[in-house]
């Protein structure tokens, strides 16, 4: 179709180098695609339930090491992991292949039942600030690159949100 789009218009030449560059440009985008697919890794709640385990505890040693930043990411997947969990098990379910794909904690959380003021907090959580970038926010669902990428944030917001990760995986490890 683009190619017959450009055919009137365009000295033979032009069509030629035309015709390359789209023909690159979708093995490009066919590459792309195919990396993509096979980016996505399917577990079952054992080895989601031992991720969690593992990412908490060395959010701690991270933490008592004195990097607050990787113990927050860390944490937050561990809270990922903890809440996938506990939907394949309420649902019955193998393992993530059943799952969309999200790293979005309150898409995991609302069909759980969390209690009312954890869910009040997850849902109040929409945004913590960027440190030093007035307007600047960073969504509940994106902290995960927030803290993976070095993004400064509040002092004050980095903390409720990290007291909140804990607090999810303490209540998925009760459930």
């Amino acid at each position: 179709m683009i190619r017959s789009l450009f055919a009137d218009r365009a000295s033979i030449e032009e069509q030629a180098r035309l015709f390359r560059s789209f023909d690159h440009i979708s093995v490009l985008v066919a590459g792309c695609d195919a990396m993509m697919c096979g980016m996505v890794l399917h577990v079952g709640v054992a080895a989601l339930r031992k991720r969690r385990v593992q990412l908490r505890d060395s959010a701690g040693k991270v933490a008592d090491g004195g990097d607050t930043v990787t113990s927050c990411l860390l944490l937050f997947y561990a809270a990922e992991c903890a809440l996938k969990e506990r939907v394949l098990a309420r649902r019955g379910l193998r393992d993530t292949s059943h799952l969309e794909p999200t790293h979005d904690l309150w898409k995991l959380a609302r069909d759980l039942g969390l209690p009312r003021h954890l869910g009040a907090a997850l849902k109040g959580m929409k945004n913590c600030r960027a440190a030093g970038q007035p307007g600047a926010n960073v969504a509940l669902a994106d902290l995960h690159q927030a803290w993976r990428y070095g993004v400064k944030l509040h002092v004050e917001d980095e903390k409720k949100a990290r007291d909140l990760l804990d607090e999810l995986i303490s209540w998925c490890e009760q459930d």
